[in-house]
């Protein structure tokens, strides 16, 4: 596949055609204004030498001059007999030349004087090789200092593209700012560059991190999930040994608290990985005072021994995920209810500028002051945590924190336990 060429070889043909054009309409308007004003001098030279010629005196050498008389003969004549013609210029061939003619009365007879046109012709013939040589010269300085300052004019572009190169190079780091000025149209094409850049690498980095997620959460399911197996086919070897009835409860018993810790464990990795490898749609408003009380209702029947209460309000409307708030806030009040274990529980929302609060309190047992940070990590639980779980709720949250823009924290409950602080930009 042929190469197509470069920019600077098109802006140098494209001088050389545009001053092309130009030399061709100003030497065809020029060699029309030299034809006529050499006819016209020729004319002057005609009239000048009709105004003082007598019938009889001689004309210039080469010339032609004819008298007729009154009646059309012919009474005068030197060199060949013009024809008859009427006052005035015309342009008539006598014989193989052909002559200027200006007819015009003399007393009673009609003089024809005639200027043979080899000679303006001539003239007119080198005036018209005159412009043509220099048009051509100008195209060929044209099309020269063309290339020359094109290869100036594209110098930005060559810098624009061996900064580019550079950048593709450069490997998976944040791409360098592109700078190539000397044009204002070079600048805009860096600047759109820049851009594509930007949002290419935000593309592999987010690729990268899902890939990096997706590996890890491989890894934590592989690790978290092989004690319950173990357990699992435990439990199932001894039920092959045909237990007695106490043994066999026993057995059943364990089989099925693994089987909740492996569901448990599953569904919070699923929702975790959900919360990262998934995408941004389905952002819209959220009623925080509705949600509440949607929460709040399903607590109480779900532990019916807890006095779950929300703190009337007005409603508070956020941006997000509906799907994720609602997981936010469940697995804040299944922690209070399942670790505290609490009896009662407070939910509340508060907006204070862009930032909007809810706080869940409870009267449970509360977490240690130096490990209200570590337990939003994954797997990680307070120490005296009891009740089953994967150690993944508390990450739900702050993940889902993070994804609305905010933060999640524990701090000291009005009631002695904990409150937990979930935080989103409103």
């Amino acid at each position: 596949m042929s190469r197509a060429p470069s920019l600077r070889t098109r802006v140098a043909v494209a001088a050389a055609l545009g001053t092309t054009v130009v030399v061709l309409l100003v030497g065809a308007l020029a060699s029309v204004l030299l034809s006529r004003d050499q006819h016209d001098q020729l004319d002057r030279r005609l009239s000048t030498v009709a105004e003082v010629l007598d019938p009889g005196s001689s004309a210039p050498r080469g010339w032609a001059v004819t008298v007729r008389g009154p009646d059309g003969t012919v009474t005068g004549l030197r060199g060949p007999e013009l024809p008859p013609a009427a006052t005035g210029y015309a342009t008539v061939d006598v014989g193989s030349r052909t002559y200027r003619v200006l007819t015009t009365a003399s007393g009673s007879a009609v003089l024809s004087v005639a200027a043979p046109t080899a000679a303006t012709r001539a003239a007119v013939g080198q005036l018209r090789r005159v412009v043509l040589g220099v048009g051509a010269a100008a195209v060929a300085l044209a099309g020269a200092l063309g290339w020359l300052f094109a290869g100036r004019a594209v110098r930005p572009l060559h810098r624009l593209a061996a900064a580019a190169r550079a950048v593709g190079d450069g490997g998976t780091g944040a791409p360098e700012r592109l700078e190539a000025g000397g044009a204002r149209e070079t600048e805009a094409l860096a600047t759109e560059i820049n851009h594509m850049l930007a949002r290419l690498h935000e593309a592999q980095e987010r690729t990268r991190a899902a890939l990096e997620t997706a590996r890890e959460f491989a890894a934590t399911a592989q690790h978290e999930l092989r004690t319950p197996l173990t357990a699992l086919r435990t439990d199932l070897e001894v039920l092959g040994l045909e237990p007695d009835e106490q043994e066999r409860r026993q057995v059943v018993a364990d089989l099925l608290r693994s089987q909740a810790r492996v569901q448990d464990t599953l569904t919070a990795l699923g929702q975790l990985a959900s919360g990262e490898l998934g995408g941004g749609s389905g952002r819209t408003d959220v009623d925080v005072t509705e949600l509440l009380h949607r929460v709040a209702e399903q607590a109480r029947r779900t532990a019916p021994g807890v006095a779950v209460d929300v703190l009337d309000g007005p409603p508070v409307l956020v941006p997000g995920w509906p799907a994720g708030l609602r997981l936010a806030v469940d697995n804040l009040v299944l922690n209070a209810v399942r670790h505290g274990p609490a009896t009662r529980v407070l939910l509340a929302v508060t907006r204070e500028g862009s930032r909007v609060s809810v706080t869940v309190d409870d009267d449970g047992a509360g977490v240690p002051v130096g490990e209200r940070e570590a337990v939003f990590a994954r797997f990680a639980r307070a120490e005296g945590t009891t009740g089953p779980g994967s150690g993944l709720g508390l990450a739900l949250v702050a993940q889902q924190a993070a994804l609305h823009g905010g933060s999640a924290r524990l701090e000291q409950g009005v009631w002695g336990g904990v409150r937990a602080v979930l935080e989103v930009a409103g």
